[in-house]
This record gives structure tokens, sequence and C-alpha cells, in this order.
């Protein structure tokens, strides 16, 4: 990446990055997976092409900067409901990441269609930005399971697999929501049906 100008401080750095990232997720929320045009986004946040290279390096360097900052606002709405939660151990903290994690597809669509979806097309996330937003996230999820089989609460052969199970569960919810399709009289009592659905089927 080269470097901005040597009076701008890193504080103002930070911000131009921050508003050139909110610019480019609303972009693809609202108008689709190639709605991701440097030009464009550089001008609405109040620069130009030349500032998305020098801050991203370019395309791939900013589709990789969204995709980790999708991970990093998922990890955050999940610390935000593990601190509302229960003590470590209880299942109630899975049941709890897994509301977190519906809720941040539902607020932040294009961070969402980006991590998981082909929002950018021919986009692939570095190996190191991949191997970070995995332990951010999913290795959380580990570590609160693998809490409740060292408490009794839950009972399976190997924590991460439990996790990987819990994760899909909610991801397809998630997958579901997004497209609409989610069909049930009441929502929000199938949402809890089916994440404690994993979690009934461990119990001791």
């Amino acid at each position: 990446m080269t470097p901005l100008a040597s009076h701008i401080s890193e504080d103002e750095v930070d911000n131009r990055r921050r508003a050139v990232l909110e610019v480019a997720v609303r972009h693809i929320a609202e108008d689709g997976p190639h709605a991701l045009s440097l030009r464009r986004v550089a001008t609405e946040a109040g620069g130009s092409t030349q500032l998305v290279y020098t801050l991203f390096g370019g395309k791939a360097g900013l589709a990789d900067a969204l995709y980790a900052e999708g991970f990093a606002r998922l990890a955050s709405t999940a610390r935000a409901a593990l601190d509302a939660a229960p003590p470590p151990g209880d299942p109630e903290r899975i049941a709890a990441i897994g509301r977190a994690y519906l809720a941040f597809a539902r607020a932040e669509p294009g961070f969402f269609a980006v991590m998981f979806g082909r929002a950018i097309p021919g986009f692939v996330p570095t190996r190191a930005t991949r191997g970070s937003c995995r332990t951010a996230t999913f290795g959380r999820l580990v570590a609160e399971v693998q809490a409740c089989l060292d408490a009794g609460t839950l009972v399976a052969a190997d924590a991460p697999e439990l996790a990987r199970v819990c994760w899909v569960t909610v991801h397809g919810l998630a997958a579901l929501d997004a497209a609409g399709m989610l069909a049930a009289e009441d929502p929000d009592a199938f949402v809890e049906e089916v994440l404690r659905t994993p979690l009934l089927a461990h119990r001791p």
C-alpha cells in the first residue's frame, strides 16, 4: 500500500478507509454483485480512484478489506451478545452467538454477501485474511462449545465438529432469511427452535 502524504494523520487515514468501505458495501447491498466500481466508490467517498489504490492497493485489496471488516463486525456483534449471556459453560451462550449471527446478517446485508456470497465476482480472500477471520469467529464458537463440554452441559466427541454443526445451522437460517425464504408463521419462534435443535441433541 502506497503511503498517503506525510501530513495526513493515521486517524485521517483510518477515517478515509472507513468512508471507502462504507460506500463500497452500500453499493454492493443496493445494486448487486457488479456494483463495485472503484471510480464510483472513490468519487462518492470524496476522492479519486488513486485514493482507493493508495489505501487498499486496488480492487482486490478493497475486496479483502471488505471481507475482513465484515468478519470484524460479526465478531463484535457476537462479543456484545456474549457480554449479556450467562457465564461460560452455559449452552445459552451458543444460542446467543446464533442470534447475533442472524442479527448481523440482517443489519449488514452487504458485508454478509461479501463474506459468504458472490458479491464480488472472482474474489477470493487471501489466506492470511481468511485465517484471521476464522479464528475471530469460528474460533470463538469452538471455545464456547468446549466450555460447555468441560462443564458437562453438552456432550460431544469433538468441540470443533459440534461448533460446525451449530454454524451450519445458523448460517442456513441467515441465508434463507436474506433470500426472503424463511417461511414460518412465527419466524422468531422458528429461529429459536432451530438454533436450539443441535444443543438439545447434545444434552447429557
